[in-house]
């Protein structure tokens, strides 16, 4: 699962990157598409070098997140995110294989994307939980509390913040289905704690209750 937060944090990272090539003319779209294609095959390849070579397999979960948001960035066309998801998973790919040194710098970049990408999907995971914390996300990441603040403070969306914003968006999609599910489930499956806790948030960011939502026909 990604997001605009995610894509920003791999945004500003890639902006400080040597690597990085220079902005230049909109390239045409026939252009574009075999840019997508060539790197999506390049991605691939290496994934699977990384998968037949003897490696640290401890890196594999955030080699194996980061390859999913790249594949939903292809799936989605999301073009301008792809070539930084590119460089991200070539290099995860390399650490593990024992080709680039955990503690160097572009190690770092990549393991900290890598990082967030694994604990927003342990978030949607977990996202029926009431209690899902930080500190449950960190020791699932193996990191301390407060790198994983370090992470989210990186994209401009807190953890909290992050968990709020999934939440909302499972419930306006559960609130869609059709038959209607009974709200209070909705707000059970979306680990809000309460019914009145979910009424609160929701009316809040949507103006209307989750009732006024679903008749809307949003």
């Amino acid at each position: 699962m990604r997001s605009e937060g995610s894509c920003t944090m791999r945004g500003k990272q890639e902006d400080h990157s040597p690597e990085t090539p220079s902005t230049g003319p909109a390239r045409a779209p026939a252009a574009a598409a075999m840019d997508l294609h060539v790197d999506q095959a390049h991605a691939l390849e290496l994934v699977r070098a990384s998968s037949a070579a003897p490696s640290n397999r401890g890196w594999a979960p955030l080699l194996e997140a980061c390859l999913a948001d790249f594949k939903e960035a292809t799936e989605a066309g999301d073009t301008a995110c792809i070539p930084a998801l590119v460089k991200i998973v070539a290099d995860l790919a390399l650490i593990e294989r024992g080709a680039i040194r955990p503690g160097s710098r572009r190690a770092q970049q990549a393991l900290r994307v890598g990082r967030l990408s694994l604990a927003r999907r342990l978030i949607t995971r977990h996202l029926a939980k009431p209690a899902l914390s930080p500190g449950m996300v960190a020791e699932m990441l193996g990191v301390s509390v407060r790198y994983l603040h370090v992470l989210f403070e990186a994209t401009g969306a807190s953890f909290s913040q992050t968990v709020t914003a999934e939440r909302l968006s499972e419930s306006r999609r559960l609130l869609c289905e059709k038959p209607p599910r009974p709200i209070a489930d909705v707000a059970l499956s979306c680990g809000f704690g309460s019914l009145a806790t979910f009424y609160r948030i929701f009316s809040a960011s949507e103006g209307l209750t989750p009732g006024e939502y679903r008749a809307a026909g949003h």
